[in-house]
């Protein structure tokens, strides 16, 4: 485990899977981290894929989803690992994977009194493929989100779905057990669910999370142009296959990436999916792509309503502007 760490932040990165689990900013922890990762029984068990075994914080995955074209991991190889580690100093690191299609190398960086994870990957890709950033969230005792108004929200068929599948609007409200609910509020019930925000556009793409009984928000950002959809994974102690076991609760992925929704792979390079009717990208071309992405903490709830680079970030509220100390050139 490679530990990383600056003033007010530290991170932990596992060259063996390519998982980050571990990123806690101003002394709180942001992300989940599987129950199980240290369960022996679990991790020998090889019919296990590694990147169920090692769940942990967030991690990049290439293609996205299950692999139905290529027949390689769930969510490739760069979320199964094993990485080779290019260089380190104490607050940053460069590692490398292959990819069935390409290759991917991944910079992640923590500066003194910034609240934010900096991650660039790049793809250099000999066919096309879809990509996404897999964050991962607890969340303790409930929480509400916020992004851009996206131009349609999608469901798909879910293990025990909250909202009712193969839905579309164009609002935030969708149709769950016969009554209209409202998709920023996440569910205190049992489910595990799937929910593809489509966005596109350009500029700064956002997506907060306010977290009631942690007392703070957490916010991912993106190159909208880039990564045109935000999926939802809603896991809150349904899924009962192993090694789940119905034992994981208030866990939301916030997956910014470019495909076909829970689609596959397959879907999304027929551009022939729900998602590309929508009329956005759902695959990454041959050639090289450069990604940026961050992950950051606000210490205290607030209702964001935009956020732009802005000698730093804006982060806009109904209270009135917050502003956070951010390096803009990661998303020049």
């Amino acid at each position: 485990m490679i530990q990383l760490s600056a003033r007010g932040i530290a991170a932990e990165w596992e060259a063996a899977s390519g998982h980050l689990p571990r990123l806690t900013i101003g002394g709180a922890d942001v992300l989940f981290a599987a129950p199980w990762r240290s369960d022996a029984g679990v991790q020998s068990d090889a019919s296990i894929p590694v990147v169920d075994r090692r769940l942990g914080g967030t991690f990049a995955c290439a293609p996205f989803g299950a692999d139905d074209v290529d027949g390689g991991p769930p969510h490739g190889r760069g979320a199964n690992g094993p990485w080779q580690v290019i260089r380190t100093s104490p607050s940053a690191l460069t590692a490398w994977c292959p990819l069935s299609r390409g290759q991917m190398t991944a910079r992640i960086a923590l500066r003194d009194d910034h609240p934010a994870l900096y991650q660039t990957h790049v793809l250099d890709l000999e066919a096309p493929c879809t990509f996404a950033h897999h964050p991962m969230v607890q969340i303790t005792g409930g929480g509400r989100l916020s992004a851009a108004t996206p131009r349609a929200i999608l469901t798909f068929d879910a293990e025990a779905p909250v909202f009712d599948a193969h839905q579309r609007s164009t609002l935030w409200q969708l149709t769950a057990n016969g009554r209209s609910r409202d998709v920023r509020d996440l569910p205190q019930e049992r489910c595990e669910d799937f929910l593809t925000l489509v966005s596109g556009g350009r500029g700064l793409g956002w997506t907060a999370l306010r977290r009631f009984a942690e007392g703070d928000t957490i916010l991912t950002l993106r190159r909208a142009d880039q990564l045109p959809v935000t999926m939802l994974w809603l896991s809150n102690g349904a899924r009962q296959n192993a090694p789940w076991c119905g034992q994981v609760r208030g866990l939301i992925g916030i997956e910014d990436g470019i495909g076909a929704g829970a689609a596959g792979f397959a879907a999304a390079l027929s551009a022939r999916s729900r998602v590309a009717a929508e009329g956005v990208a759902t695959a990454l071309a041959p050639g090289r792509h450069v990604i940026p992405h961050a992950i950051l903490r606000l210490d205290r709830p607030v209702e964001v309503s935009e956020v732009t680079l802005d000698r730093g970030l804006r982060i806009d509220t109904p209270d009135g502007p917050v502003h956070l100390p951010f390096d803009e050139s990661h998303f020049a």
